[in-house]
């Protein structure tokens, strides 16, 4: 890479690093993963991702061996500001790498763009130490989830889950004590809509540059990086009242840290009719047969 070359990617991270410091919805998000990864060091850890370059170069601060996985070139493409080795597209939901090779794999808004999550979650699985560990982020969707807005356009194949869609799309193959739930839509409202901001004035996803930054690119970055100082008080505050607001609203995301185990399909028992045993005994009126 030239000199020049060099000294714009350096220029890119630097803004990006600065406007990531403005996000408090951004924070929060690494904030909870790291929480639930814990310690890292001296261990094989698989990064999937959907191109935001700075939370993958802040995983590489506590240490680790750290592979990353993104799921379209745009996305290598941004994350290559930030990580130059061991980055590779998804193909097909596989990931290109032998059994049991990493202690931790770590999923952050990449479940959505799985047309067959079940068997991305499989892969997963395939690709994780027998005592490994999966912590994985996703939208939170349903009565308590907010519209997303243009999903189809981010490349989503669906906008989010529920709690018991996340269940149970991870129940076959791991242990799940947990899903945490976090950013309320007092966080998410407004976030969204400064975030819908940002992404007019640069075109593109603010937080994904792309791999022809030029003078424009930096003067786009002035103005996001002025925004983000004005609206970042009031997200400051309203991220500090959230502890509050979590006993009584639920979060518009979710997050969970499950165990591996054996992959075993656990599926619903049926009787011989198709009905699941919930619904015949919803169905059969005290003091008759049930339809064995």
């Amino acid at each position: 890479m030239k000199a020049m070359d060099k000294n714009l990617s350096g220029e890119v991270v630097r803004w990006q690093e600065k406007l990531f410091k403005k996000s408090v919805r951004r924070q929060m998000r690494l904030r909870k993963l790291k929480e639930l990864l814990g310690a890292v060091s001296n261990q094989n850890c698989l990064e999937i991702c959907a191109g935001d370059g700075v939370i993958s170069g802040q995983f590489r601060i506590d240490g680790g061996n750290w592979t990353t996985c993104v799921p379209s070139l745009e996305a290598k493409a941004s994350i290559s500001y930030f990580v130059q080795e061991n980055v590779q597209i998804l193909q097909d939901e596989k990931i290109d790498a032998p059994d049991n090779s990493f202690d931790a794999v770590v999923v952050v808004d990449t479940l959505e763009r799985m047309r067959d999550d079940r068997a991305f979650i499989k892969e997963c699985n395939r690709v994780l130490k027998t005592d490994g560990r999966l912590i994985i982020s996703v939208a939170r969707q349903g009565i308590f989830g907010l519209p997303r807005l243009g999903w189809k356009r981010k490349g989503l194949v669906r906008p989010g889950y529920s709690s018991a869609d996340f269940f149970e799309v991870l129940k076959d193959g791991f242990d799940v004590p947990e899903t945490i739930s976090y950013s309320t839509c007092c966080i998410e409202l407004p976030g969204a809509f400064c975030e819908w901001i940002a992404n007019k004035l640069a075109g593109g996803a603010y937080n994904m540059p792309s791999a022809e930054a030029d003078a424009e690119t930096f003067y786009h970055y002035t103005k996001l990086y002025a925004l983000g100082s004005m609206v970042y008080p009031l997200m400051w505050i309203l991220s500090k009242a959230e502890t509050v607001l979590l006993f009584m609203l639920p979060g518009h995301n979710l997050v969970a840290k499950t165990k591996r185990r054996v992959w075993r399909e656990r599926r619903i028992p049926q009787l011989i009719d198709g009905r699941s045993i919930a619904e015949a005994a919803l169905n059969t009126k005290i003091g008759t047969a049930a339809a064995f």
